[in-house]
């Protein structure tokens, strides 16, 4: 047996001031744990139902395996069950789990920056709900350096929320509780922007490889389907424009169709409140509704940012930066994180909302003025636009035409045509360059194929880095990065004037790097702390 025992963001374990009664996990949480298995047997004996008449032995065994698989699951979380406690004490959140590995968690409720409260369609069935808790830490990759209680009652997670951020339900002294302030709430016509985003593309990829695997997986040739021969045959028949013009409307109709999909599943009922103990509220899904609650002297700034298509419409997504909500999510293509605010929506609204969470006046980023970076900045970026990018492009297309699989003109039709597109971008992501100062805000801006605007408070900053690379430092630029508790920890001004970037991180944090506003040029790297 292996005993580890886990004390997160806290040097020292202190004992509970008062003694609490350890709690299980409800018993219905073993059929929410199993219940992935339902989604892949849909298609599956779908699919079974359908090609009965094609199925054959290794059919029967994948069915077989999965029955399997199904029971060995269920064991595996009535182990879980059976071996996890938890409580929350007045000064601990503590959670002890495993048989053979056994694991104790604990972590300072002085410490927890955020709670995040989700329910899939089958916590909802149930009643169930996941609360995890955020610590600020930016170094967890693994569910084993978080402290998740997956399977309560949602009446129990919503209390635990409450309490792991400071609010116990006595504490209005017999009044009337305050109202939350509405913010912000979902609109349909955002949905319009949905398939411009990453998801449309991704959707259609992800139809056509599933299909494709389950098939693989059953063992079954679709050449041997009369409808499949039938959608050849007629394709085959019809010209080639027609061919790939009707292939391309069907595979543009699946994405755009899964982009509004995904949209209103992830977006329905979503509003942002200010809750009266001092918390920001986000809430949203349809079937899998997702709460999320971060104290307000916990959020330290926003990001906007704008992917080529949504620029096109000025448009944009905004997300929050904030200690215990980490950086932008990538759990699945298209989709952000609980520190995302909204979808992709107009500026004006995105700018709306940043005034409203920041409870400013005015958004920084609309009141920041930018200052531009210098000419040698300019000149990288040509570089690898026209430069670099022909000549990947064109080895990449010969090594394929080597392999037979394109035409001996291929790599320099790709060279020319990366070349083409290179300097409008190179152009185009020099002056999307920027950083300024705007009251108690730094704004900092970058990028081309995806640009990002980020307000980010100068008293959240906790210290600067400056790197150069060779070629950095022969051109006079260096990139400036300040260091800070929120989003991934690094908000970043590419490619900045040396001396110009000294006296930035000085005007942003007056006598932090006083001694070195003077020198002619920077160290490689330096790094200090307030």
């Amino acid at each position: 047996m292996s005993v580890r025992t886990s004390v997160l963001d806290a040097p020292d374990k202190q004992p509970p001031t008062a003694e609490q009664p350890w709690q299980r996990l409800h018993p219905r949480m073993i059929v929410v744990s199993v219940s992935w298995l339902v989604g892949p047997a849909v298609p599956l004996l779908g699919a079974i139902l359908v090609a009965r008449d094609l199925l054959n032995s290794h059919g029967l065994i994948v069915l077989g395996s999965y029955i399997v698989v199904a029971g060995v699951q269920a064991g595996h979380e009535w182990v879980r069950y059976r071996t996890t406690r938890f409580r929350i004490t007045d000064s601990q959140v503590e959670l002890h789990s495993g048989l053979l590995f056994r694991t104790d968690k604990s972590i300072p409720r002085d410490r927890v920056r955020s709670a995040d409260l989700t329910a899939n369609p089958v916590h909802r069935l149930f009643g169930l709900a996941a609360v995890k808790v955020g610590t600020g830490e930016h170094t967890a990759r693994s569910e084993d350096e978080e402290l998740v209680l997956d399977g309560i009652s949602r009446e129990q997670a919503v209390q635990f929320r409450a309490l792991l951020l400071g609010r116990g339900a006595g504490d209005t002294g017999g009044e009337a509780p305050a109202l939350p302030v509405p913010l912000a709430r979902m609109r349909w016509s955002w949905a319009r922007y949905a398939p411009l985003t990453v998801t449309t593309f991704a959707g259609v990829l992800a139809v056509v490889t599933g299909v494709s695997k389950l098939l693989d997986t059953l063992g079954l040739d679709v050449t041997d389907s009369g409808t499949a021969r039938g959608v050849w045959d007629w394709l085959s028949a019809v010209p080639l424009a027609v061919a790939v013009a009707v292939v391309t409307l069907v595979l543009l109709a699946v994405g755009v169709a899964g982009s509004l999909v995904a949209f209103t599943e992830a977006w329905y009922g979503h509003r942002i409140e200010r809750e009266p103990e001092g918390a920001l509220h986000i809430s949203r899904g349809l079937l899998t509704s997702r709460s999320v609650s971060v104290a307000e002297r916990r959020i330290c700034g926003v990001e906007l940012s704008r992917p080529l298509p949504l620029r096109l419409l000025a448009a944009g997504r905004l997300s929050l930066l904030a200690t215990g909500l980490g950086g932008r999510g990538t759990q699945f293509p298209g989709t952000l994180g609980p520190a995302q605010l909204i979808p992709a929506a107009p500026l004006n609204s995105a700018h709306q909302i940043t005034a409203d969470v920041l409870d400013e006046a005015a958004s920084p980023i609309t009141q920041a003025v930018l200052r531009g970076h210098p000419r040698p900045a300019l000149r990288r970026r040509l570089v690898r636009g026209c430069l670099l990018a022909p000549t990947g492009a064109a080895a990449l297309a010969g090594a394929c035409a080597a392999a037979g699989a394109l035409p001996w003109w291929a790599a320099p039709v790709a060279a020319v045509l990366a070349a083409a597109c290179g300097a409008p971008l190179a152009v185009d992501a020099y002056r999307g360059l920027g950083h300024a100062l705007c009251g108690d805000y730094l704004v900092v801006r970058h990028g081309t194929f995806v640009r990002r605007t980020v307000a980010l408070r100068r008293d959240r900053v906790v210290g600067w880095t400056g790197r150069q690379t060779y070629t950095q430092r022969r051109a006079g630029l260096c990139t400036l990065t300040a260091t800070t508790a929120a989003g991934k920890g690094a908000v970043r001004i590419r490619d900045v004037g040396v001396a110009d970037g000294l006296r930035f991180a000085e005007a942003a944090l007056p006598g932090l790097v006083a001694p070195f506003c003077g020198a002619p040029t920077g160290p490689s790297e330096h790094r200090d702390k307030p």
